[in-house]
């Protein structure tokens, strides 16, 4: 072989080299497998029961019993304290399962689209999702823009999470939409779902400086049994609510209603003798 035809070859190894590591480096190469959306349960609650029957009020005996009403405002002060800050998380991240992914040059998938809440504002959404080999674990980003919240928002992100790879557990964060260039956590979610007719969802009360710090509910769902036990850290005291989605029956327990005593009520929301 003559000097030209080895230096040819050596130029032709060493391009093919490279080739090979560029395409390792190619994040958008076919092998970048789609994650799968973790579930709409990771981070939604089914708190129908109470807001259907929002309209009540402890005057109205003729129609639900007090111990459902007690149920009903200690619901409403949790969604005050915890669930409001997961309304546009739950609402844009439902919407993303009627979309289409992209794989951009970033190497992660992305669910691009608009969604409205139930006041007419419009979120801008960018979902990315990408599978983390090494963790085995699938990772998700938020970031929303939306000029209808007072506080424009560019790209923000709203929301990071991880799942395992077959969805049955995994956490998300939610950041405060109100500090958009800080930063600050409002609350941790850690989930977990073996079965369809099986969930739990801690959410972890984790922004500073607010009484609400420190403060753990937690949902469970066991087929048609629904729960929420909230610990109060500051007052060390926990509540209990329990109840039935196919029936609506349930009770409280709560340390500032009924001596802190197992409060039921019926099918009907009226008082009921606990069994």
């Amino acid at each position: 072989m003559n000097f030209f035809s080895k230096k040819l070859l050596s130029v032709g190894l060493i391009f093919s080299v490279l080739w090979l590591i560029a395409c390792e480096k190619n994040p958008t190469e076919s092998k970048s497998q789609k994650p799968t959306l973790p579930p709409q349960s990771s981070m939604a609650v089914d708190l129908n029961v109470f807001n259907n029957a929002a309209g009540f009020s402890n005057t109205d005996q003729t129609t639900v019993g007090l111990n459902f009403v007690a149920a009903r405002l200690a619901v409403g002060a949790i969604n005050l304290a915890v669930f409001a800050h997961m309304s546009v998380p739950v609402a844009t991240f439902a919407a993303a399962f009627s979309q289409q992914p992209v794989l951009k040059d970033d190497g992660k998938w992305h669910w691009i689209y608009s969604v409205s809440n139930n006041a007419g504002q419009q979120f801008q959404a960018d979902l990315a999702g990408w599978i983390d080999a090494s963790a085995q674990v699938s990772r998700w980003e938020m970031r929303i823009s939306t000029t209808g919240l007072g506080v424009p928002l560019n790209n923000f992100l709203w929301y990071t999470g991880q799942a395992s790879l077959n969805n049955g557990s995994g956490q998300w964060d939610i950041y405060d939409p109100a500090q958009p260039n800080n930063s600050v956590k409002v609350v941790h979610i850690d989930w977990d779902r073996p079965s369809a007719e099986r969930a739990t969802l801690k959410f972890t009360f984790v922004k500073p400086q607010v009484p609400e710090n420190g403060d753990v509910l937690t949902y469970k769902v066991e087929g048609n049994d629904r729960s929420i036990t909230l610990f109060d850290q500051s007052a060390s005291s926990t509540l209990v609510i329990f109840w039935n989605a196919a029936t609506n029956a349930g009770y409280i327990i709560a340390p500032n209603y009924n001596n802190g005593q197992k409060s039921c009520w019926d099918e009907l929301l009226n008082d009921a003798t606990c069994q």
